[in-house]
Protein backbone atom coordinates (compact mmCIF):
# COMPACT_ATOMS: atom_id res chain seq x y z
CA UNK A 1 0.00 0.00 0.00
CA UNK A 2 1.41 3.37 -0.94
CA UNK A 3 1.05 6.97 0.91
CA UNK A 4 -1.04 7.86 -1.36
CA UNK A 5 -3.64 4.64 -0.94
CA UNK A 6 -3.52 5.45 2.74
CA UNK A 7 -4.19 8.72 2.17
CA UNK A 8 -6.97 7.82 0.08
CA UNK A 9 -8.75 5.29 2.55
CA UNK A 10 -8.59 8.38 5.51
CA UNK A 11 -10.28 10.64 3.02
CA UNK A 12 -13.40 8.80 1.67
CA UNK A 13 -13.69 7.51 5.85
CA UNK A 14 -13.74 11.48 6.54
CA UNK A 15 -10.73 11.58 8.40
CA UNK A 16 -9.75 15.49 8.48
CA UNK A 17 -6.51 17.00 6.17
CA UNK A 18 -4.55 17.98 9.37
CA UNK A 19 -4.95 14.53 11.00
CA UNK A 20 -3.73 12.95 7.65
CA UNK A 21 -0.78 14.92 7.36
CA UNK A 22 -0.14 14.09 11.01
CA UNK A 23 -0.97 10.04 10.82
CA UNK A 24 1.57 10.01 7.88
CA UNK A 25 4.11 12.44 9.64
CA UNK A 26 3.95 9.62 12.32
CA UNK A 27 4.43 6.70 10.28
CA UNK A 28 7.32 8.25 8.50
CA UNK A 29 9.30 7.65 11.83
CA UNK A 30 7.49 4.45 12.94
CA UNK A 31 7.02 2.93 9.83
CA UNK A 32 3.80 1.86 8.14
CA UNK A 33 1.66 -0.94 8.99
CA UNK A 34 -2.25 -1.45 9.28
CA UNK A 35 -2.28 -1.80 13.42
CA UNK A 36 -0.15 1.40 13.65
CA UNK A 37 -2.47 3.27 11.14
CA UNK A 38 -5.31 2.14 13.26
CA UNK A 39 -3.60 3.07 16.79
CA UNK A 40 -3.32 6.78 15.46
CA UNK A 41 -6.34 6.88 14.03
CA UNK A 42 -8.45 5.39 17.40
CA UNK A 43 -6.49 8.05 19.31
CA UNK A 44 -7.78 10.73 17.34
CA UNK A 45 -11.25 9.67 17.81
CA UNK A 46 -11.92 7.88 14.43
CA UNK A 47 -12.79 4.20 14.03
CA UNK A 48 -10.26 1.56 12.37
CA UNK A 49 -9.79 1.81 9.20
CA UNK A 50 -7.44 -0.61 8.07
CA UNK A 51 -7.51 -3.78 10.36
CA UNK A 52 -10.64 -5.87 10.91
CA UNK A 53 -11.36 -7.61 14.46
CA UNK A 54 -13.44 -10.57 12.63
CA UNK A 55 -14.28 -11.43 16.13
CA UNK A 56 -15.88 -8.33 16.86
CA UNK A 57 -17.53 -8.50 13.28
CA UNK A 58 -19.21 -11.75 14.41
CA UNK A 59 -20.74 -10.63 17.64
CA UNK A 60 -22.23 -7.52 15.70
CA UNK A 61 -24.21 -9.96 13.17
CA UNK A 62 -25.52 -12.13 15.97
CA UNK A 63 -26.65 -8.66 17.74
CA UNK A 64 -28.23 -8.09 14.77
CA UNK A 65 -29.92 -11.55 14.46
CA UNK A 66 -31.07 -11.70 17.61
CA UNK A 67 -33.26 -8.00 16.80
CA UNK A 68 -35.12 -10.02 14.45
CA UNK A 69 -36.30 -12.74 16.40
Amino acid sequence: MTISDIEFEMKINDVSDSDIAAIIEVCKTKGFSAEGLDEELVKRGYEKIFTVNYDDTDEDREEEWDDFE
